[in-house]
């Protein structure tokens, strides 16, 4: 397991790292993206999304729950939990089926962690003392892959 740690004080930051991981996905990852509310989860996947598809609109699925976008290479499911009451409502909703044909983006993801695949990489927004910072979390493979991005600044 790795864990790093990325200022994102500025939004900018947010874009960049945020394309840059959108880079290294690929059909079947899953991207678990929690925070305090307004901390920036919307945001980030806003850049993710925009880099990767044609979509200039990035809305959060709060009402939804779950949108979908279309890349070159795979569906992008953006899903909103914030509203669910337990993981049992996601699965109701199919979304562990769609896991190995799309790339899925998770806001509020600790709601439904229970769920969620245990390679699944893991995304922290905090703000802490002024300082926003986004903590990624993954295995092995997601440590291999993050060796590959550039335009980042480390903290």
């Amino acid at each position: 397991m790795f864990i790093n740690n990325f200022n994102i004080q500025e939004e900018n930051k947010t874009k960049i790292i945020a394309e840059e991981i959108s880079k290294i996905c690929k059909k079947g990852d899953v991207l678990a993206i929690s925070g305090s509310m307004g901390v920036g989860k919307t945001t980030f996947i806003k850049y993710f999304i925009q880099k990767i598809t044609k979509a200039k609109s990035v809305p959060s699925p709060s009402y939804n729950i779950i949108l979908p976008y279309e890349s070159k290479y795979s569906t992008i499911f953006h899903m909103d939990a914030w509203r669910l009451k337990n993981h049992n409502e996601a699965l109701s909703l199919g979304i562990t089926e769609m896991f190995d044909d799309a790339i899925f983006l998770i806001e509020w993801a600790e709601k439904i962690k229970v769920i969620l695949p245990t390679d699944c990489l893991k995304l922290l927004i905090k703000n802490i003392k002024n300082k926003k910072c986004i903590e990624i979390e993954g295995n092995e493979v997601w440590n291999k892959r993050f060796k590959n991005i550039k335009n980042y600044e480390k903290h």
